[in-house]
């Protein structure tokens, strides 16, 4: 009779899965499992275009162009730059020193002068040595201030050069004016006393400007 069919024992492998199936904690591992499969079989969705297009979009906005009006503030900017109180002190005193040095310079250029500095250049003065004689009497006379009678006539030396100094200087006045009335008629020589004053005392290589004629040529 076909009733009942002999009894087949199966393997432990599949007994011990269908154990493991019927408890709680074997339920929830086989959960575990079907997700786990479902998640590798699902596509996989890339977003690189996504972060490609907000990057190029950033990139867009960083390079923008600028308008009009920021353009010509910077370059505004860079003409006139904005300097703090200190600064526009130090730029003022620059401009002032600068117009100083042109003013100076134009003054130099003036043919009245360049002819004051060729006339005293050319000759030989007494004017030019009177700055080391001083010193030379005055180093000479603290040496004997024990002879009073010697210091004294010293000093008198002093006196003496202080006096030729005065009339060289008038005979190069005098000599200079001639001279200015014929090359430059309508030129003043208001001024120009001192100023031929001074470039004589001083010795030929600390002239400034530098001499540009040697002693005994023509003017």
């Amino acid at each position: 009779m076909g009733l009942f069919r002999p009894y087949e024992r199966k393997d432990g492998a599949d007994t011990r899965d269908q154990i493991a199936t019927l408890t709680p904690k074997g339920q929830k591992a086989a959960a575990k499992a079907a997700a786990k499969d479902a998640n590798e079989a699902a596509p996989v969705v890339e977003d690189a275009p996504e972060e490609s297009t907000k990057i190029q979009v950033t990139r867009t906005k960083a390079n923008a162009t600028r308008s009009r009006r920021q353009a010509e503030a910077d370059r505004m900017e860079r003409l006139h730059p904005t300097l703090t109180p200190k600064e526009q002190r130090k730029a003022a005193s620059r401009a002032r020193e600068d117009a100083r040095v042109q003013a100076l310079d134009k003054q130099e250029r003036s043919p009245q002068r360049q002819l004051a500095r060729d006339y005293v250049d050319t000759r030989w003065t007494i004017n030019e040595f009177m700055l080391p004689i001083f010193i030379l009497l005055m180093a000479a006379s603290m040496a004997t201030m024990s002879n009073i009678t010697l210091s004294s006539y010293i000093l008198m030396g002093m006196w003496v050069v202080i006096g030729m100094v005065v009339i060289n200087t008038f005979l190069l006045w005098r000599g200079y004016k001639k001279l200015l009335a014929e090359r430059h008629p309508s030129a003043s020589p208001k001024g120009l006393l001192f100023y031929l004053f001074n470039r004589s005392i001083m010795i030929r290589r600390f002239r400034q400007p530098g001499p540009r004629i040697k002693r005994g040529d023509p003017i």
